[in-house]
């Protein structure tokens, strides 16, 4: 399953990292700046105190810079979303498609290729894998029955099974209930 902050939590490592070897890498002195006058290097050249021990750790030496936002950001411990939050909650760009979802559903079995949803005929049409047609017809007539409770789910009031040239092979029935499936496509 894709996790929708994937991409934008990468992007921030990325970015976070760059900043802090930018940050913590010396910089090379600048080769465009003048010469400093010769008073001023021999006052530099005479030591003011005493060199420190390279034993000495680094950070008695100088003092850490502290952490940028970012910096913090990064540091942070990854946090697994909360276990109520279902993805029905969703909303916007990264809320997951019903209609993909649907295809993709493990009691599927990958008989179903395609969702379509015609949304002011409240119609689903689930397009189907040539293995469909090949199933005994109590088989066929089983997963239509799932499918349109499936569709039933999402909000459609009517489904249509159909095969890759568009050629009806089940629909629901208009008096009574059930799917009704044809015993050969038109399309064949």
């Amino acid at each position: 399953m894709f996790w929708p902050g994937l991409g934008l939590l990468l992007v921030a490592l990325a970015i976070g990292s760059t900043t802090l070897l930018l940050n913590r890498w010396p910089i090379a002195p600048n080769a465009v700046e003048a010469p400093a006058p010769s008073s001023v290097i021999q006052e530099e050249l005479v030591p003011q105190q005493a060199p420190k021990a390279f034993s000495e750790p680094m950070a008695a030496q100088e003092a850490p810079l502290p952490p940028s936002p970012l910096e913090e950001a990064l540091m942070a411990p990854i946090q697994e979303p909360p276990a109520d939050l279902e993805p029905e909650g969703l909303e916007g760009p990264y809320a997951p498609d019903p209609l993909v979802e649907l295809v993709q559903r493990p009691e599927a079995d990958g008989l179903l290729v395609q969702a379509e949803g015609v949304a002011d005929q409240s119609l689903l049409i689930l397009q189907v894998r040539r293995a469909f047609p090949a199933l005994s017809q109590q088989e066929q007539q089983r997963r239509a029955e799932l499918w349109q409770q499936w569709a039933l789910q999402l909000g459609y009031d009517h489904l249509e099974l159909r095969d890759s040239r568009s050629g009806l092979i089940a629909r629901d029935a208009l008096v009574g209930e059930g799917m009704i499936v044809l015993a050969e496509s038109p399309s064949t």
